[in-house]
């Protein structure tokens, strides 16, 4: 049997953790309990077989993280190891890995056995610039460790790095021919979820972005989210019937918005599932964490239709995330 890794190692302790939470007693409670599972519209708690149903009625499957909560990383394992271990064989997609690399994930997944069993992980490592002590492989190289055990469809979704800064540097229009073939234009537009986007846009960057980086901004994140429309519907064809998981930022599918409308565009046939997680609040209630939008005249749905609670990620607040940002936006307003 092969070691397990300290990566490994730490998602199983978080998942312990995150699944021996205990239940809230009878009655309503103003605070969510870490470990439970709410459905939309109104935050009633949903049981684990009511759970499984749905995952298994599900083509399309989101789960949505906050980047860097281990809790999070420990469910999404949780869920794609009950998927498997029910028969199923989902293809994985993930965020935070470019559609570009999606062979050097295959090439790890199905690397031969060799004398060197570290040997693929490492190789791996050093194409996507993950380190083995860092972040990356702490978060999600659990999950691709399972894939590879178990012989699972992986694929990255997004667009490169450096791709998506020029976007927010120069728009679209800057970018020069050979740039804009690698970009996946749907031509769907929707003009109310532009309006929240920027509004949200705005919210991150402390309202100090200038007018014409959040349009560029905005245009980021629509050709992103194109892009993963585009694998993740791929993946869908490629196997039908075959469940499509996607790791993913829980901002690209909220309120049924972003990724999640545009598959639904493109796929109308495909059943999808939107969970997301959360980290526990204190004096926040479940029907808040459910409460709809409204902006420009239409009404956004809940955030998700599942909201998982979980810890919430350790450490402290830190410094201002506004802090020196005014400058930096005035440069890159420019």
């Amino acid at each position: 049997m092969r070691a397990i890794d300290r990566s490994t190692a730490c998602v199983l302790a978080a998942a312990a953790l995150l699944f021996g939470c205990s239940q809230p007693s009878s009655g309503e409670t103003a605070t969510p309990v870490a470990g439970t599972l709410h459905v939309a519209p109104d935050g009633a708690e949903l049981d684990r077989t009511s759970f499984q149903m749905r995952l298994a009625a599900a083509d399309v499957i989101y789960l949505g993280e906050q980047h860097g909560n281990r809790y999070h990383h420990a469910a999404q394992l949780r869920i794609v190891t009950d998927l498997v271990a029910s028969g199923r064989k989902p293809a994985i997609g993930f965020e935070v890995v470019s559609l570009t690399q999606t062979s050097d994930l295959m090439n790890y997944v199905f690397a031969p056995a060799s004398d060197d069993a570290e040997a693929p992980a490492r190789r791996l490592r050093t194409e996507l610039e993950w380190a083995a002590d860092g972040e990356q492989w702490r978060d999600y190289g659990p999950l691709l460790e399972f894939a590879r055990a178990n012989k699972l469809r992986v694929a990255g979704i997004d667009l490169t790095r450096g791709l998506r800064r020029r976007i927010s540097r120069v728009g679209t229009q800057g970018l020069t021919e050979v740039e804009r073939d690698q970009l996946y234009d749907t031509g769907f537009t929707d003009a109310a979820y532009r309006e929240f986007m920027q509004g949200r846009l705005d919210e991150a960057h402390c309202g100090f972005a200038p007018p014409a980086l959040l349009d560029r901004l905005y245009e980021t994140w629509l050709t992103r989210n194109d892009a993963m429309m585009t694998v993740i519907t791929t993946l869908a064809a490629e196997r039908p019937g075959e469940p499509v998981v996607v790791i993913v930022g829980g901002g690209h599918v909220a309120h049924d918005m972003g990724v999640f409308e545009r598959v639904a565009h493109r796929a109308p046939h495909l059943r999808q599932l939107n969970i997301g997680f959360r980290g526990e609040q204190a004096g926040v209630s479940v029907p808040e964490l459910f409460a709809p939008v409204e902006v420009a005249g239409r009404r956004f749905g809940p955030i998700h239709e599942i909201i998982w609670l979980t810890p919430s990620a350790p450490g402290g607040a830190g410094a201002s995330p506004c802090a020196g940002l005014e400058e930096h936006m005035k440069k890159m307003g420019k």
